[in-house]
């Protein structure tokens, strides 16, 4: 499997994946992703970013997720609960698998290279949200080593002041 940064080309494939992901997430009774985000838009926007990332296997996107360095206002502003550390950190949104990928470590496989993304640039923390009820991505989080830290309410439409729960991990810094 090959990891790198999401290209034009690959819109069609990532809006797939996402499409996907939202009707897994609308069949578990689950609202999040259900008000039109992301859209193409938003994944367009990313990419012109430079923050959106695939995973592909023989040119077929199985994957991706985007990874930031910006501060985000509603993790700074952290109503219930308390981060591990309070220094720069990265941001994961938006990991989906397609149907084809999965149960072949490619949500794994994506969180190891960000998380090498992350070291290489110096940054040790990574925080996340999800949807309070999101059970298979709160047990991935937890089982790839992230501590549950509290809740936040989002500051953007389409999803003002839904409540998500926040999720921090602290890597490892490796002597080079």
């Amino acid at each position: 499997m090959i990891f790198r940064k999401t290209e034009k080309k690959d819109v069609a494939g990532v809006l797939e994946i996402i499409e996907s992901a939202k009707e897994r997430m609308k069949n578990m009774g689950l609202d999040q992703w259900q008000k039109g985000y992301p859209n193409e838009h938003s994944i367009r926007e990313d990419i012109d970013k430079g923050i959106s990332y695939v995973m592909e296997e023989n040119g077929q996107i199985l994957g991706t997720s985007v990874l930031t360095f910006e501060k985000e206002d509603v993790y700074e502003n952290m109503k219930e609960g308390q981060w591990l550390s309070d220094g720069e950190y990265a941001v994961i949104h938006r990991i989906a698998v397609s149907d084809s990928g999965k149960n072949k470590g490619v949500s794994g496989g994506i969180l190891k290279e960000l998380e090498k993304i992350c070291m290489e640039k110096g940054i040790y923390s990574i925080k996340i949200d999800t949807h309070e009820d999101n059970e298979p991505m709160k047990g991935f989080l937890k089982k790839n080593g992230f501590e549950f830290c509290g809740v936040i309410y989002l500051d953007r439409e389409p999803d003002l002041n839904a409540k998500r729960v926040t999720f921090e991990k602290i890597l490892e810094k490796k002597e080079v």
